[in-house]
Protein backbone atom coordinates (compact mmCIF):
# COMPACT_ATOMS: atom_id res chain seq x y z
CA UNK A 1 0.00 0.00 0.00
CA UNK A 2 1.05 3.58 -0.57
CA UNK A 3 1.99 5.94 2.24
CA UNK A 4 -1.30 7.77 1.76
CA UNK A 5 -3.26 4.55 2.33
CA UNK A 6 -1.23 3.70 5.43
CA UNK A 7 -1.99 7.13 6.85
CA UNK A 8 -5.65 6.73 5.95
CA UNK A 9 -5.72 3.36 7.70
CA UNK A 10 -4.12 4.93 10.78
CA UNK A 11 -6.81 7.60 10.88
CA UNK A 12 -9.61 5.07 10.46
CA UNK A 13 -8.01 2.81 13.07
CA UNK A 14 -7.86 5.62 15.64
CA UNK A 15 -11.47 6.56 14.92
CA UNK A 16 -12.55 2.92 15.33
CA UNK A 17 -10.57 2.65 18.57
CA UNK A 18 -12.37 5.72 19.90
CA UNK A 19 -15.69 4.15 18.96
CA UNK A 20 -14.80 0.87 20.69
CA UNK A 21 -13.44 2.67 23.77
CA UNK A 22 -16.79 4.46 24.10
CA UNK A 23 -18.41 1.09 24.75
CA UNK A 24 -15.57 -0.73 26.50
CA UNK A 25 -15.08 1.89 29.21
CA UNK A 26 -18.75 2.34 30.05
CA UNK A 27 -17.91 0.10 33.00
CA UNK A 28 -14.70 -0.73 34.88
CA UNK A 29 -15.52 -4.45 34.75
CA UNK A 30 -14.79 -7.17 32.21
CA UNK A 31 -17.72 -8.45 30.15
CA UNK A 32 -17.64 -12.21 30.75
CA UNK A 33 -15.71 -15.05 32.48
CA UNK A 34 -13.68 -16.02 29.41
CA UNK A 35 -12.03 -12.60 29.37
CA UNK A 36 -10.67 -13.20 32.86
CA UNK A 37 -9.05 -16.38 31.60
CA UNK A 38 -7.43 -14.87 28.51
CA UNK A 39 -5.74 -11.94 30.23
CA UNK A 40 -4.66 -14.20 33.11
CA UNK A 41 -3.37 -16.81 30.64
CA UNK A 42 -1.23 -14.09 29.05
CA UNK A 43 0.15 -13.14 32.47
CA UNK A 44 0.90 -16.79 33.28
CA UNK A 45 2.53 -17.21 29.87
CA UNK A 46 4.80 -14.27 30.64
CA UNK A 47 5.74 -15.78 34.00
CA UNK A 48 6.08 -19.47 33.10
CA UNK A 49 6.41 -19.77 29.33
CA UNK A 50 4.48 -22.31 27.26
CA UNK A 51 2.74 -25.06 29.23
CA UNK A 52 3.94 -28.00 27.16
CA UNK A 53 3.64 -30.44 30.09
CA UNK A 54 0.04 -29.49 30.75
CA UNK A 55 -2.04 -26.74 32.33
CA UNK A 56 -2.06 -27.57 36.06
CA UNK A 57 -4.93 -25.21 36.93
CA UNK A 58 -7.46 -27.47 35.12
CA UNK A 59 -6.74 -30.64 37.07
CA UNK A 60 -9.60 -32.90 35.98
CA UNK A 61 -9.78 -31.90 32.32
CA UNK A 62 -7.85 -32.94 29.25
CA UNK A 63 -5.78 -29.79 29.81
CA UNK A 64 -4.04 -31.42 32.75
CA UNK A 65 -1.81 -33.55 30.52
CA UNK A 66 -2.87 -32.64 26.98
CA UNK A 67 -3.10 -28.86 27.10
CA UNK A 68 -2.91 -27.00 23.83
CA UNK A 69 -3.40 -23.26 23.59
CA UNK A 70 -5.74 -22.63 20.68
CA UNK A 71 -4.65 -18.99 20.53
CA UNK A 72 -0.96 -18.67 21.53
CA UNK A 73 -0.42 -15.69 19.23
CA UNK A 74 -3.31 -13.83 20.81
CA UNK A 75 -1.98 -14.49 24.30
CA UNK A 76 1.51 -13.39 23.27
CA UNK A 77 0.05 -10.14 21.93
CA UNK A 78 -1.76 -9.64 25.25
CA UNK A 79 1.47 -9.87 27.28
CA UNK A 80 2.32 -6.12 27.01
CA UNK A 81 -1.02 -5.42 28.71
CA UNK A 82 -0.27 -7.64 31.74
CA UNK A 83 2.36 -5.48 33.46
CA UNK A 84 -0.14 -3.29 35.28
CA UNK A 85 -3.72 -3.79 36.35
CA UNK A 86 -5.00 -6.80 34.41
CA UNK A 87 -8.55 -5.49 34.09
CA UNK A 88 -7.46 -2.16 32.60
CA UNK A 89 -4.93 -3.95 30.41
CA UNK A 90 -7.58 -6.31 29.07
CA UNK A 91 -9.97 -3.48 28.24
CA UNK A 92 -7.23 -1.47 26.52
CA UNK A 93 -6.18 -4.50 24.48
CA UNK A 94 -9.81 -5.12 23.57
CA UNK A 95 -10.13 -1.58 22.21
CA UNK A 96 -7.05 -2.03 20.00
CA UNK A 97 -8.01 -5.46 18.66
CA UNK A 98 -11.59 -4.37 17.96
CA UNK A 99 -10.38 -1.17 16.31
CA UNK A 100 -8.08 -3.23 14.10
CA UNK A 101 -10.94 -5.51 13.05
CA UNK A 102 -13.33 -2.68 12.15
CA UNK A 103 -10.69 -0.58 10.38
CA UNK A 104 -9.50 -3.62 8.41
CA UNK A 105 -12.94 -3.98 6.87
CA UNK A 106 -12.91 -0.34 5.82
CA UNK A 107 -9.47 -0.68 4.24
CA UNK A 108 -10.49 -3.84 2.39
CA UNK A 109 -13.34 -1.83 0.85
CA UNK A 110 -10.79 0.85 -0.06
CA UNK A 111 -8.27 -1.53 -1.62
CA UNK A 112 -11.00 -3.16 -3.70
CA UNK A 113 -12.14 0.27 -4.94
CA UNK A 114 -15.68 -0.18 -3.70
CA UNK A 115 -17.70 3.01 -4.27
CA UNK A 116 -19.62 4.51 -1.35
CA UNK A 117 -17.36 2.68 1.09
CA UNK A 118 -18.55 4.79 4.02
CA UNK A 119 -22.08 3.51 3.44
CA UNK A 120 -20.97 -0.13 3.34
CA UNK A 121 -18.94 0.35 6.48
CA UNK A 122 -22.01 1.88 8.07
CA UNK A 123 -23.97 -1.22 7.04
CA UNK A 124 -21.39 -3.33 8.88
CA UNK A 125 -21.95 -1.25 12.02
CA UNK A 126 -25.67 -2.01 11.76
CA UNK A 127 -24.84 -5.71 12.08
CA UNK A 128 -26.76 -6.27 15.31
CA UNK A 129 -26.13 -6.37 19.03
CA UNK A 130 -24.65 -9.85 19.19
CA UNK A 131 -22.21 -9.01 16.37
CA UNK A 132 -21.15 -5.92 18.29
CA UNK A 133 -20.75 -7.94 21.48
CA UNK A 134 -18.54 -10.51 19.75
CA UNK A 135 -16.38 -7.83 18.09
CA UNK A 136 -15.98 -5.79 21.28
CA UNK A 137 -15.14 -8.82 23.40
CA UNK A 138 -11.60 -9.31 24.69
CA UNK A 139 -11.28 -12.79 23.20
CA UNK A 140 -9.32 -14.41 20.36
CA UNK A 141 -12.19 -14.40 17.87
CA UNK A 142 -11.64 -10.65 17.33
CA UNK A 143 -8.11 -11.28 16.02
CA UNK A 144 -9.52 -14.22 14.05
CA UNK A 145 -12.04 -11.97 12.28
CA UNK A 146 -9.23 -9.63 11.24
CA UNK A 147 -7.09 -12.45 9.83
CA UNK A 148 -10.09 -14.03 8.11
CA UNK A 149 -11.09 -10.80 6.36
CA UNK A 150 -7.56 -10.13 5.10
CA UNK A 151 -7.10 -13.72 3.95
CA UNK A 152 -10.38 -13.44 2.04
CA UNK A 153 -9.19 -10.19 0.46
CA UNK A 154 -5.94 -11.79 -0.69
CA UNK A 155 -7.79 -14.87 -1.93
CA UNK A 156 -10.29 -13.06 -4.15
CA UNK A 157 -7.49 -10.90 -5.55
CA UNK A 158 -5.17 -13.84 -6.25
CA UNK A 159 -2.41 -12.70 -3.85
CA UNK A 160 -0.88 -16.14 -3.34
CA UNK A 161 2.07 -15.24 -1.10
CA UNK A 162 0.10 -12.98 1.21
CA UNK A 163 -2.70 -15.55 1.43
CA UNK A 164 -0.24 -18.33 2.27
CA UNK A 165 1.41 -16.19 4.94
CA UNK A 166 -1.90 -15.64 6.73
CA UNK A 167 -2.77 -19.34 6.41
CA UNK A 168 0.53 -20.08 8.16
CA UNK A 169 -0.07 -17.56 10.97
CA UNK A 170 -3.74 -18.36 11.50
CA UNK A 171 -3.22 -21.67 13.44
CA UNK A 172 -1.30 -19.68 16.05
CA UNK A 173 -4.22 -17.27 16.46
CA UNK A 174 -7.43 -19.33 16.59
CA UNK A 175 -8.93 -22.79 16.20
CA UNK A 176 -10.93 -21.72 13.11
CA UNK A 177 -7.71 -21.39 11.10
CA UNK A 178 -8.90 -23.89 8.50
CA UNK A 179 -11.56 -21.52 7.12
CA UNK A 180 -9.34 -19.67 4.58
CA UNK A 181 -8.30 -23.04 3.11
CA UNK A 182 -11.98 -23.99 2.85
CA UNK A 183 -12.66 -20.68 1.11
CA UNK A 184 -9.82 -21.39 -1.33
CA UNK A 185 -11.28 -24.82 -2.06
CA UNK A 186 -14.67 -23.23 -2.77
CA UNK A 187 -13.01 -20.73 -5.09
CA UNK A 188 -11.21 -23.51 -6.96
CA UNK A 189 -14.38 -25.61 -7.27
CA UNK A 190 -16.44 -22.66 -8.48
CA UNK A 191 -13.95 -21.57 -11.12
CA UNK A 192 -13.53 -25.16 -12.26
CA UNK A 193 -17.28 -25.64 -12.63
CA UNK A 194 -18.22 -22.20 -14.00
CA UNK A 195 -15.20 -21.32 -16.14
CA UNK A 196 -13.46 -24.68 -16.56
CA UNK A 197 -10.35 -23.16 -14.99
CA UNK A 198 -8.16 -24.87 -12.42
CA UNK A 199 -6.60 -22.15 -10.28
CA UNK A 200 -5.19 -24.57 -7.76
CA UNK A 201 -1.92 -22.79 -6.98
CA UNK A 202 -3.33 -20.51 -4.28
CA UNK A 203 -5.29 -23.43 -2.79
CA UNK A 204 -2.22 -25.65 -2.53
CA UNK A 205 -0.14 -22.76 -1.16
CA UNK A 206 -2.72 -22.04 1.53
CA UNK A 207 -3.13 -25.72 2.41
CA UNK A 208 0.62 -26.23 2.68
CA UNK A 209 1.06 -23.10 4.78
CA UNK A 210 -1.76 -24.15 7.11
CA UNK A 211 -0.25 -27.63 7.53
CA UNK A 212 3.15 -26.09 8.26
CA UNK A 213 1.60 -23.79 10.84
CA UNK A 214 -0.04 -26.76 12.57
CA UNK A 215 3.26 -28.69 12.56
CA UNK A 216 5.23 -25.75 13.99
CA UNK A 217 2.58 -24.96 16.59
CA UNK A 218 4.23 -24.80 20.06
CA UNK A 219 1.86 -27.51 21.30
CA UNK A 220 2.18 -29.96 18.41
CA UNK A 221 0.92 -32.73 18.34
CA UNK A 222 -1.50 -31.92 21.17
CA UNK A 223 -3.00 -29.18 19.00
CA UNK A 224 -4.38 -31.89 16.69
CA UNK A 225 -6.42 -33.41 19.53
CA UNK A 226 -7.51 -29.93 20.59
CA UNK A 227 -8.67 -29.25 17.02
CA UNK A 228 -10.73 -32.45 17.04
CA UNK A 229 -12.36 -31.73 20.39
CA UNK A 230 -13.01 -28.02 19.83
CA UNK A 231 -14.08 -28.02 16.18
CA UNK A 232 -15.80 -31.39 15.88
CA UNK A 233 -16.92 -32.79 19.24
CA UNK A 234 -18.15 -29.50 20.70
CA UNK A 235 -20.07 -28.56 17.55
CA UNK A 236 -21.50 -32.08 17.28
CA UNK A 237 -22.62 -31.99 20.93
CA UNK A 238 -24.35 -28.65 20.34
CA UNK A 239 -26.07 -29.72 17.12
CA UNK A 240 -27.08 -33.26 18.12
CA UNK A 241 -27.89 -32.39 21.76
CA UNK A 242 -27.44 -36.05 22.67
CA UNK A 243 -25.56 -34.95 25.79
CA UNK A 244 -26.50 -31.93 27.85
CA UNK A 245 -23.08 -30.44 28.55
CA UNK A 246 -24.46 -27.03 29.57
CA UNK A 247 -22.44 -25.42 26.79
CA UNK A 248 -22.16 -21.66 26.46
CA UNK A 249 -25.07 -19.88 24.82
CA UNK A 250 -22.91 -18.70 21.92
CA UNK A 251 -22.69 -22.25 20.55
CA UNK A 252 -26.44 -22.34 19.81
CA UNK A 253 -28.26 -20.50 16.97
CA UNK A 254 -30.14 -17.22 17.14
CA UNK A 255 -33.89 -17.67 17.13
CA UNK A 256 -35.79 -16.37 14.12
CA UNK A 257 -36.97 -13.15 15.76
CA UNK A 258 -33.45 -12.30 16.93
CA UNK A 259 -32.07 -13.04 13.48
CA UNK A 260 -34.57 -10.82 11.67
CA UNK A 261 -34.41 -7.98 14.20
CA UNK A 262 -30.63 -7.93 14.46
CA UNK A 263 -29.78 -8.18 10.79
CA UNK A 264 -32.69 -6.65 8.88
CA UNK A 265 -30.55 -3.99 7.07
CA UNK A 266 -28.18 -6.66 5.79
CA UNK A 267 -31.01 -9.08 4.97
CA UNK A 268 -32.78 -6.29 3.09
CA UNK A 269 -29.67 -5.73 0.98
CA UNK A 270 -29.38 -9.42 0.18
CA UNK A 271 -33.05 -9.52 -0.82
CA UNK A 272 -32.62 -6.34 -2.87
CA UNK A 273 -29.66 -7.84 -4.72
CA UNK A 274 -31.76 -10.89 -5.57
CA UNK A 275 -34.61 -8.62 -6.74
CA UNK A 276 -32.30 -6.76 -9.12
CA UNK A 277 -31.01 -9.98 -10.64
CA UNK A 278 -34.57 -11.20 -11.18
CA UNK A 279 -35.30 -8.20 -13.43
CA UNK A 280 -31.99 -7.47 -15.11
CA UNK A 281 -28.63 -9.14 -15.64
CA UNK A 282 -25.83 -6.74 -14.79
CA UNK A 283 -22.37 -8.16 -15.46
CA UNK A 284 -20.79 -9.48 -12.27
CA UNK A 285 -17.11 -9.38 -11.44
CA UNK A 286 -15.27 -12.57 -10.60
CA UNK A 287 -14.76 -11.41 -7.02
CA UNK A 288 -18.54 -11.18 -6.57
CA UNK A 289 -19.12 -14.57 -8.15
CA UNK A 290 -16.44 -16.21 -5.99
CA UNK A 291 -17.64 -14.52 -2.82
CA UNK A 292 -21.24 -15.69 -3.26
CA UNK A 293 -20.74 -19.39 -2.33
CA UNK A 294 -18.34 -18.38 0.45
CA UNK A 295 -21.04 -16.10 1.84
CA UNK A 296 -23.56 -18.95 1.71
CA UNK A 297 -21.17 -21.13 3.71
CA UNK A 298 -20.58 -18.65 6.53
CA UNK A 299 -24.28 -17.73 6.60
CA UNK A 300 -25.11 -21.41 7.04
CA UNK A 301 -22.53 -21.65 9.82
CA UNK A 302 -24.15 -18.68 11.58
CA UNK A 303 -27.57 -20.33 11.33
CA UNK A 304 -26.16 -23.39 13.09
CA UNK A 305 -24.25 -21.48 15.76
CA UNK A 306 -24.38 -17.77 16.54
CA UNK A 307 -20.67 -17.81 17.42
CA UNK A 308 -20.10 -17.55 13.65
CA UNK A 309 -22.05 -14.29 13.35
CA UNK A 310 -18.76 -12.39 13.60
CA UNK A 311 -17.72 -14.00 10.29
CA UNK A 312 -21.09 -13.99 8.54
CA UNK A 313 -21.81 -10.26 8.96
CA UNK A 314 -18.57 -8.89 7.42
CA UNK A 315 -18.51 -11.52 4.63
CA UNK A 316 -22.16 -10.89 3.72
CA UNK A 317 -21.63 -7.11 3.89
CA UNK A 318 -18.59 -7.42 1.64
CA UNK A 319 -20.64 -9.46 -0.85
CA UNK A 320 -23.37 -6.79 -0.85
CA UNK A 321 -20.72 -4.12 -1.43
CA UNK A 322 -19.19 -6.03 -4.36
CA UNK A 323 -22.59 -6.83 -5.88
CA UNK A 324 -23.73 -3.24 -5.40
CA UNK A 325 -20.58 -2.01 -7.15
CA UNK A 326 -21.27 -4.30 -10.11
CA UNK A 327 -24.89 -3.17 -10.32
CA UNK A 328 -23.97 0.51 -10.25
CA UNK A 329 -21.20 -0.02 -12.80
CA UNK A 330 -23.71 -1.50 -15.24
CA UNK A 331 -26.48 1.00 -14.57
CA UNK A 332 -27.58 2.80 -17.70
CA UNK A 333 -28.87 5.84 -15.78
CA UNK A 334 -26.62 8.17 -13.79
CA UNK A 335 -25.46 6.92 -10.42
CA UNK A 336 -28.59 7.24 -8.23
CA UNK A 337 -26.43 8.14 -5.25
CA UNK A 338 -24.51 10.85 -7.11
CA UNK A 339 -27.56 12.39 -8.87
CA UNK A 340 -30.73 11.14 -7.22
CA UNK A 341 -33.49 10.13 -9.62
CA UNK A 342 -36.85 11.67 -8.69
CA UNK A 343 -38.23 8.22 -7.84
CA UNK A 344 -35.08 6.95 -6.18
CA UNK A 345 -34.27 9.87 -3.91
CA UNK A 346 -37.24 9.54 -1.49
CA UNK A 347 -36.67 5.79 -1.17
CA UNK A 348 -32.95 6.30 -0.59
CA UNK A 349 -33.60 8.90 2.10
CA UNK A 350 -36.15 6.64 3.79
CA UNK A 351 -33.74 3.72 3.69
CA UNK A 352 -30.87 5.75 5.13
CA UNK A 353 -33.19 6.82 7.93
CA UNK A 354 -34.00 3.16 8.64
CA UNK A 355 -30.30 2.25 8.74
CA UNK A 356 -29.61 5.20 11.02
CA UNK A 357 -32.44 4.11 13.31
CA UNK A 358 -31.12 0.54 13.40
CA UNK A 359 -27.59 1.74 14.11
CA UNK A 360 -28.75 4.07 16.85
CA UNK A 361 -30.85 1.38 18.50
CA UNK A 362 -27.95 -1.08 18.57
CA UNK A 363 -25.60 1.60 19.90
CA UNK A 364 -27.99 2.17 22.79
CA UNK A 365 -28.41 -1.57 23.40
CA UNK A 366 -24.69 -2.31 23.43
CA UNK A 367 -23.92 0.79 25.50
CA UNK A 368 -26.50 -0.36 28.03
CA UNK A 369 -25.06 -3.86 28.13
CA UNK A 370 -21.58 -2.55 28.90
CA UNK A 371 -22.84 0.04 31.37
CA UNK A 372 -24.63 -2.71 33.31
CA UNK A 373 -21.65 -5.05 33.55
CA UNK A 374 -21.50 -6.57 37.00
CA UNK A 375 -18.42 -6.61 39.22
CA UNK A 376 -16.60 -9.95 39.37
CA UNK A 377 -18.77 -12.50 41.14
CA UNK A 378 -16.08 -14.62 42.77
CA UNK A 379 -13.46 -12.02 43.72
CA UNK A 380 -14.19 -12.16 47.45
CA UNK A 381 -14.54 -15.93 47.55
CA UNK A 382 -11.30 -16.40 45.61
CA UNK A 383 -9.41 -14.23 48.09
CA UNK A 384 -11.00 -16.08 51.01
CA UNK A 385 -9.86 -19.42 49.60
CA UNK A 386 -6.41 -18.05 49.00
CA UNK A 387 -6.19 -17.11 52.67
CA UNK A 388 -7.74 -20.30 54.05
CA UNK A 389 -6.69 -23.18 51.76
CA UNK A 390 -3.07 -24.37 51.39
CA UNK A 391 -1.31 -23.51 48.13
CA UNK A 392 -1.68 -26.18 45.46
CA UNK A 393 -5.02 -27.39 46.85
CA UNK A 394 -7.59 -28.73 44.38
CA UNK A 395 -10.73 -26.57 44.61
CA UNK A 396 -14.10 -28.08 43.73
CA UNK A 397 -16.22 -25.86 41.47
CA UNK A 398 -19.82 -26.47 40.49
CA UNK A 399 -19.58 -25.14 36.94
CA UNK A 400 -17.01 -24.78 34.17
CA UNK A 401 -17.42 -21.00 33.87
CA UNK A 402 -16.50 -20.34 37.52
CA UNK A 403 -12.74 -21.22 37.43
CA UNK A 404 -11.69 -18.51 34.90
CA UNK A 405 -12.63 -15.78 37.35
CA UNK A 406 -11.27 -17.75 40.32
CA UNK A 407 -7.97 -18.23 38.49
CA UNK A 408 -7.83 -14.52 37.74
CA UNK A 409 -7.87 -13.68 41.46
CA UNK A 410 -6.22 -16.83 42.81
CA UNK A 411 -3.64 -18.80 40.83
CA UNK A 412 -2.32 -20.56 43.95
CA UNK A 413 -4.90 -23.33 43.69
CA UNK A 414 -6.03 -25.84 41.07
CA UNK A 415 -9.54 -26.25 39.71
CA UNK A 416 -11.53 -28.99 37.96
CA UNK A 417 -12.18 -27.72 34.44
CA UNK A 418 -12.47 -24.36 32.73
CA UNK A 419 -13.48 -22.76 29.42
CA UNK A 420 -15.46 -25.75 28.10
CA UNK A 421 -17.21 -28.70 29.83
CA UNK A 422 -16.22 -30.95 26.92
CA UNK A 423 -12.64 -30.89 28.21
CA UNK A 424 -13.74 -32.85 31.30
CA UNK A 425 -16.28 -34.99 29.47
CA UNK A 426 -13.68 -36.07 26.91
CA UNK A 427 -11.19 -37.03 29.63
CA UNK A 428 -13.62 -38.94 31.87
CA UNK A 429 -17.34 -39.10 30.93
CA UNK A 430 -18.27 -40.97 34.12
CA UNK A 431 -16.59 -38.41 36.36
CA UNK A 432 -18.34 -35.66 34.42
CA UNK A 433 -21.67 -37.32 35.19
CA UNK A 434 -20.86 -37.53 38.90
CA UNK A 435 -19.80 -33.88 38.85
CA UNK A 436 -23.17 -32.78 37.49
CA UNK A 437 -25.12 -34.80 40.07
CA UNK A 438 -23.01 -33.52 42.97
CA UNK A 439 -23.19 -29.87 41.87
CA UNK A 440 -26.96 -29.96 41.49
CA UNK A 441 -27.55 -31.64 44.87
CA UNK A 442 -29.00 -34.80 43.33
CA UNK A 443 -26.97 -37.36 45.29
CA UNK A 444 -27.61 -38.29 48.90
CA UNK A 445 -25.52 -36.61 51.63
CA UNK A 446 -23.33 -39.69 52.05
CA UNK A 447 -22.84 -40.11 48.28
CA UNK A 448 -21.99 -36.43 47.97
CA UNK A 449 -19.42 -36.62 50.77
CA UNK A 450 -17.76 -39.72 49.28
CA UNK A 451 -17.63 -38.03 45.88
CA UNK A 452 -15.84 -35.01 47.33
CA UNK A 453 -13.32 -37.09 49.26
CA UNK A 454 -12.77 -40.05 46.92
CA UNK A 455 -13.84 -39.24 43.35
CA UNK A 456 -12.62 -35.64 43.21
CA UNK A 457 -10.08 -35.62 46.03
CA UNK A 458 -11.11 -32.13 47.10
CA UNK A 459 -11.11 -30.58 50.57
CA UNK A 460 -12.33 -27.13 49.53
CA UNK A 461 -14.95 -25.87 47.10
CA UNK A 462 -16.69 -22.79 45.77
CA UNK A 463 -20.01 -22.59 43.93
CA UNK A 464 -22.23 -19.89 42.48
CA UNK A 465 -25.76 -19.08 43.55
CA UNK A 466 -27.42 -21.21 40.89
CA UNK A 467 -26.18 -24.21 42.87
CA UNK A 468 -28.05 -23.41 46.07
CA UNK A 469 -29.40 -26.99 46.14
CA UNK A 470 -25.90 -28.15 47.04
CA UNK A 471 -25.64 -25.32 49.57
CA UNK A 472 -28.82 -26.55 51.26
CA UNK A 473 -27.49 -30.11 51.32
CA UNK A 474 -24.14 -29.33 52.92
CA UNK A 475 -25.36 -26.46 55.09
CA UNK A 476 -26.88 -28.76 57.71
CA UNK A 477 -24.18 -31.43 57.50
CA UNK A 478 -21.40 -31.20 60.10
CA UNK A 479 -18.95 -32.83 57.72
CA UNK A 480 -18.69 -29.44 55.99
CA UNK A 481 -17.78 -25.93 57.04
CA UNK A 482 -19.01 -22.85 55.19
CA UNK A 483 -15.94 -20.62 54.97
CA UNK A 484 -17.49 -17.58 53.30
CA UNK A 485 -20.72 -16.59 51.63
CA UNK A 486 -21.93 -13.58 49.66
CA UNK A 487 -24.43 -12.71 46.96
CA UNK A 488 -22.25 -14.40 44.33
CA UNK A 489 -21.91 -17.80 45.96
CA UNK A 490 -20.30 -19.69 48.80
CA UNK A 491 -16.99 -21.33 49.69
CA UNK A 492 -16.83 -24.43 51.84
CA UNK A 493 -14.45 -26.96 53.36
CA UNK A 494 -14.96 -30.73 53.32
CA UNK A 495 -13.88 -31.94 56.76
CA UNK A 496 -12.30 -35.33 57.51
CA UNK A 497 -14.82 -38.01 58.39
CA UNK A 498 -13.94 -37.98 62.10
CA UNK A 499 -14.10 -34.19 62.44
CA UNK A 500 -16.95 -32.38 64.09
CA UNK A 501 -18.51 -29.15 62.92
CA UNK A 502 -17.29 -25.98 64.61
CA UNK A 503 -20.44 -23.97 64.35
CA UNK A 504 -24.18 -24.27 63.89
CA UNK A 505 -25.24 -25.88 60.63
CA UNK A 506 -21.68 -26.08 59.32
CA UNK A 507 -20.80 -22.39 59.61
CA UNK A 508 -17.36 -21.53 60.95
CA UNK A 509 -17.82 -19.62 64.19
CA UNK A 510 -16.12 -16.29 64.57
CA UNK A 511 -14.97 -16.04 60.95
CA UNK A 512 -16.21 -13.17 58.78
CA UNK A 513 -17.72 -13.87 55.39
CA UNK A 514 -16.42 -12.31 52.19
CA UNK A 515 -19.45 -10.05 51.92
Amino acid sequence: MSRRLWLEWLGVFLACCAMCAFFQFQSPYLPEPDVYFHIKAAALLRQHGFFREGFPWAHLSMWRDGYSDGSPLYHLLLIPFTFGDLTSGAKTAGVLFSGLAFSSFFMILTLNRVPHRVYWFWLLLAGGGFFWWRLLDVRPQVLSVTILMWSLHFLINGRTRAFALLCFLYPFAYVAAFLPVVFAAIRWAYLKAAEDRSEHRILLAGLGAYALGMLLHPYFPKNLLFFYVQNILVVWAAVSQNIDLSLGGEIFPLDTRQLLAAHFPLLFHLAGTLFVFMHRRPPLSRRTLVLFPIMLLVAGMALISKRFVEYAVPVATLFCAFAGSDILAGWSAPDPFAKPHPRVAPLAVAWLACVALATGSWVMVVRGQYARLRPPVFAGLARELRARAPAGELIYTCDWDEPPELLFFNDQHRYLVMMDPMFMYYRDPKLWGVWGRVSNGILSPDETYRAFRERFGTRFGVCGRKFDALRALIGGDRRYRILAEDEGGYAFEVLPAAAKGRGPRGTASGRPSSR
